[in-house]
């Protein structure tokens, strides 16, 4: 009889045991898919890398990458984006989620083995669909006007991959870095797709004596 109820009892025990670690995991699972769901679909944080956007942005800071907006509307000229340098990203709810995912795990792995792929890069629109941009004289010329950018670094030379004048398309923005001496930028990649486009960086919260919207 005592041995039927230690059987009991351990089984009691067991079941308890399993209940509490299956809790523990979905709490797990859901707090990872909550995260990822804010990551990919709302926003995230993103850290600066290299001298491109110089003097807006500089080495190490950090800024908040506003995603949600783009689902709605789409980038205009002046906003400073986030963007996918390599191709467009399918978009979606799940396909966010499992895009930020494979982000994470890409950055975790390039941590270990020190290799460091700039798949997303910091730029400023310069132009949108229907406008027409020149480069010339180390200035840009939008729709027939040269621009005066109090912003940048430096003159902005033409490269050899486009030709201008150049009349950007449909569902196509042309991007600038503000150090334009030391920019990969729509010079050397070419027009942007919006599904390249991941975000639009609102805010730079690093270091704190920065802290400042982007506007």
């Amino acid at each position: 009889m005592k041995s039927n109820l230690f059987v009991s009892h351990q089984k009691r025990r067991r079941n308890v045991f399993i209940r509490e670690v299956i809790s523990w995991l979905t709490t797990i699972i859901l707090t990872i898919i909550i995260a990822l769901f804010i990551s990919g679909n709302i926003f995230s944080l993103t850290g600066i890398k290299g001298q491109s956007m110089e003097p807006t942005f500089y080495e190490d800071e950090r800024v908040i990458n506003y995603k949600l907006g783009y689902n709605f509307t789409a980038p205009k000229r002046n906003q400073i984006v986030i963007i996918n340098r390599y191709e467009g990203q399918e978009r979606g709810i799940v396909k966010n989620i499992i895009n930020e995912g494979k982000d994470i795990i890409t950055n975790i792995l390039n941590k270990f083995t020190n290799n460091i792929d700039e798949k997303y890069i910091i730029k400023r629109v310069i132009g949108v669909p229907g406008d027409i941009i020149d480069i010339k004289d180390g200035d840009v010329y939008l729709n027939g006007h040269k621009l005066e950018e109090d912003y940048i670094k430096g003159n902005t030379f033409a490269r050899e991959d486009l030709g201008y004048p150049l009349t950007i398309p449909e569902d196509k923005v042309f991007v600038l870095g503000d150090n334009r001496e030391h920019s990969l930028d729509s010079r050397d990649l070419g027009l942007i797709d919006y599904s390249q486009v991941k975000g639009k960086v609102t805010f730079r919260i690093w270091p704190l004596k920065s802290i400042s919207k982007v506007s």
